[in-house]
């Protein structure tokens, strides 16, 4: 029997921090085309908010897919252009520019998720939230190796060091998971600006709503009433299947 394309539901928001001389953060809210994404700019870049639009634009112009590993491809092909592009500008000009990525493909029935840095993927699927990524931080690499617990790491004062992101290296780096699409299912793409500002037990409460509008409504009421320090972008996805 042919599977039905999903279809989806997705909403978005970013908000400036209070101290932040500007919003280096980016987002994709492309449903029709099936292609979610966040970047956020890297800090120590000299042009980290260009960088993460940069990476929009280009994503922007991803051919419609034939399958999901033809998504994938289309997709690695443009961050590997911006990714270009910004290490052939620092060459020629001395400038940097970088920014971390997540992004998020559905192709009927078949989703991946790409990612380089600190942004997150999550999947909410029947009453139990996913971390689909892990960080690339100078904490989870202590982590990783082994040099540090997890609640050591937590401890870390510059933990949170980007340590890959788009632009960083000539050659991209980028890690990726694949995992069948259920009606259902609730996907949330973030920059850590909002990994660091709620817990996982606040995000699931905030999915488990009836559609991404009310869970981005319910999550952007409670950042309002925060101190709200860091740039926050994130994008809510909520799939199903037609009748």
């Amino acid at each position: 029997m042919r599977l039905l394309p999903v279809t989806v539901e997705s909403w978005a928001w970013s908000r400036q921090g209070k101290f932040r001389s500007e919003n280096q953060d980016s987002y994709l809210n492309w449903a029709k085309h099936m292609l979610w994404m966040v970047a956020d700019g890297v800090g120590g870049s000299d042009h980290g908010g260009l960088a993460s639009k940069c990476i929009a634009r280009f994503l922007m112009r991803v051919p419609r897919p034939e399958s999901l590993d033809d998504h994938v491809e289309k997709t690695m092909h443009s961050l590997r252009k911006a990714n270009d592009l910004f290490r052939r500008q620092e060459k020629e000009k001395g400038t940097t520019a970088a920014s971390t990525v997540v992004a998020l493909l559905i192709h009927e029935n078949s989703g991946a998720c790409l990612w380089a840095g600190d942004s997150r993927c999550y999947l909410f699927r029947d009453g139990v939230l996913y971390q689909c990524t892990k960080d690339h931080t100078l904490r989870q690499e202590k982590i990783d190796t082994g040099a540090l617990t997890a609640p050591e790491a937590r401890r870390m004062v510059r933990g949170n060091i980007i340590t890959n992101a788009v632009g960083i290296r000539d050659d991209l780096r980028t890690e990726e998971v694949r995992f069948a699409v259920h009606a259902g299912d609730r996907f949330l793409l973030c920059s850590d600006g909002l990994s660091n500002s709620i817990t996982p037990e606040a995000i699931t409460a905030y999915l488990n709503t009836t559609s991404a509008t009310e869970a981005v409504e319910k999550m952007t009421r409670a950042l309002n009433e925060m101190a709200q320090l860091d740039n926050i972008t994130f994008v809510a996805i909520f799939i199903s299947k037609p009748a």
